[in-house]
C-alpha cells in the first residue's frame, strides 16, 4: 500500500488490524522514522499486503547540485516521484528474494542495490528506455559527491555492471524481477565492506570542501576504479572534454570499459 504522509490516517484506517498492529502506533513515530526522506517502506507479514510505502513528496528533490573544482553544477531530476516509488517497491522485492531462497542474506547495502536493480528493471519495462536508469546512476554519484554519508545508497558499482551487461531489449525481456536476478546474481562482482570504506575515504578526500591539504597519491590504487564509476556522470555534468580534464587532474584516468551513457542510448535504437 502506498500512502502520502498527509493522508496517512485514512490509509491506516483501511488496513486490517493484523497489519496495523505491525506498524508504529502513532503519527509522530511515522514522522520521526521518515525524517527528511522522500519515502520509506515498512514490510509487514500478510498474505495480501507486502508492506506500507510512506511518501513525503515535498522531500523528493527535483534537482541536485555539486561543487566540481570550485564551480557549482546542477542536474535536473525527471519523474523522481515514480522512481522513488519503484525504489521503495524494490526493497519489498528484495525481501521476497530472501524469503524465496534466491539469496541467503540481505544486508542493508544489499537492500539498496537490489532496490535499484528493481528500479532499473521497472524503468526498462515501463518506459522502454534506459534514460531514467542512467538518471538514478548519476543521482547516486552526485549524492556521494555532495556528502559521503550517502555511501549507504551508492549502488553505482552494481548499476554499472547491469548497464554494461544488458541492452534495453535484454532488460525488457525479463518477465519478472526474479528472472533478472537469477541471471545476473551469479555474475556480479560485489565490493567488500573494506573496499567500500576505501572508496568512501577517497570520495571524501576528492570532493569535501573541508579538505585543505592536497594529497595527489592518496589511495592511488582506487583512483582508476573510482574514475570508472564517475566518468559517465562527469560527462553528463561537464561534457566530454571537461570531464576528461577533471579526471586527468585527479589522476583517475584509466582504460575504462564502463558503458558510456551515449553509447547505451544508441543501443536502444
Amino acid at each position: 500500500m502506498i500512502c502520502d504522509l498527509q493522508s496517512l490516517q485514512s490509509c491506516l484506517d483501511q488496513l486490517p488490524s493484523s497489519v496495523r498492529h505491525q506498524l508504529p502506533a502513532n503519527f509522530s513515530e511515522f514522522n520521526q522514522l521518515l525524517g527528511q526522506r522522500g519515502a520509506m517502506v515498512m514490510a509487514v507479514e500478510d498474505r495480501s499486503i507486502a508492506g506500507l510505502i510512506l511518501t513525503s513528496p515535498e522531500n523528493i528533490p527535483e534537482s541536485l547540485s555539486v561543487n566540481l573544482s570550485g564551480s557549482i553544477v546542477s542536474f535536473n531530476l525527471e519523474n523522481q516521484h515514480q522512481l522513488t516509488l519503484w525504489h521503495e517497491m524494490g526493497h519489498l522485492e528484495a525481501k521476497e528474494l530472501l524469503d524465496s531462497g534466491l539469496i541467503d542474506e540481505l544486508t542493508p547495502y544489499m537492500h539498496e542495490w537490489l532496490a535499484d536493480c528493481y528500479l532499473a528493471w521497472r524503468v526498462a519495462r515501463e518506459t522502454g528506455s534506459l534514460g531514467l536508469i542512467w538518471q538514478q546512476y548519476h543521482r547516486r554519484n552526485i549524492d556521494v559527491m555532495q556528502n559521503v554519508t550517502a555511501m549507504s545508497h551508492w549502488t553505482v558499482p552494481v548499476l554499472s555492471q547491469l548497464l554494461s551487461r544488458y541492452t534495453l531489449q535484454e532488460l525488457m525481456a525479463f518477465e519478472t524481477f526474479s528472472d533478472l536476478m537469477v541471471d545476473i546474481l551469479p555474475q556480479l562482482a560485489l565490493l567488500e565492506p573494506d573496499s567500500l570504506a576505501e572508496f568512501s575515504s577517497l570520495l571524501h578526500r576528492t570532493f569535501s570542501t573541508q579538505v585543505l591539504q592536497p594529497l595527489p597519491n592518496y589511495m592511488f590504487w582506487r583512483k582508476p576504479d573510482l574514475g570508472h564509476y564517475l566518468e559517465p556522470t562527469l560527462i553528463k555534468l561537464l561534457g566530454e572534454d571537461a570531464a576528461q580534464h577533471w579526471l586527468r587532474e585527479q589522476r583517475m584516468l584509466a582504460g575504462n570499459d564502463v558503458l558510456p551513457e551515449k553509447q547505451s542510448e544508441q543501443a536502444e535504437l
